[in-house]
């Protein structure tokens, strides 16, 4: 029964987790899937702004002495189904909408505006409803919602205190112990 048991718990340790979002705290919500950080509030900004307006908030913005902010990037698909963007992801993969925001707050059912300009006519950058799923490509004098994103996990590396990491160190070290004692056990029997 122990030997089952010691297997089963083993066995825990090699299972790998599907892509996921991940509320890190302190606002952030960590993608693994794109390895990108969102802000939480879908709103932080507080207004709509045109595209410059836009691109300059993201690219000042500094939340809990993170600097390195920007719009969400996008790729040239138009229509619905652009699942290829940032924000087409969290929509499409992860199941983001403004009715349904999951781990997010605040999340508008407008237009967002991402990073990338349209190539063929400068004028205009592309951009994402989070109420339907859509992508395409507005003029940079209107007025959209701004979400900031960086690339990475932006969860502080935390430092183990005393008292935890012996602990976790004896119990492995018992884990492998009794490993050890099963190994040399179903040897013996064969």
């Amino acid at each position: 029964m122990l030997q089952l048991l010691l297997i089963t718990a083993l066995s825990l340790f090699s299972l790998s987790a599907d892509g996921a979002l991940v509320d890190i705290g302190n606002g952030l919500i960590y993608d693994d899937d794109l390895d990108i950080t969102w802000l939480q509030n879908g709103n932080y900004s507080a207004s709509t702004m045109t595209w410059d307006e836009a691109d300059v908030w993201a690219e000042n913005l500094i939340f809990h002495d993170l600097d390195d902010w920007r719009l969400p990037g996008s790729d040239t698909c138009s229509g619905s189904g652009c699942s290829g963007s940032e924000m087409g992801h969290i929509y499409y993969s992860e199941g983001i909408t403004s009715d349904s925001p999951g781990l997010f707050t605040d999340v508008k059912p407008f237009m967002y505006w991402s990073s990338i300009e349209y190539s063929t006519d400068p004028s205009q950058a592309w951009r994402f409803s989070l109420k339907y799923g859509t992508q395409g490509t507005s003029d940079k004098g209107l007025n959209r919602y701004a979400w900031a994103v960086r690339d990475g996990n932006s969860l502080p590396a935390a430092a183990p205190e005393p008292s935890s990491a012996i602990l976790f160190l004896s119990g492995l070290a018992s884990m492998l112990a009794g490993r050890k004692q099963l190994i040399h056990r179903l040897i013996k029997r064969e």
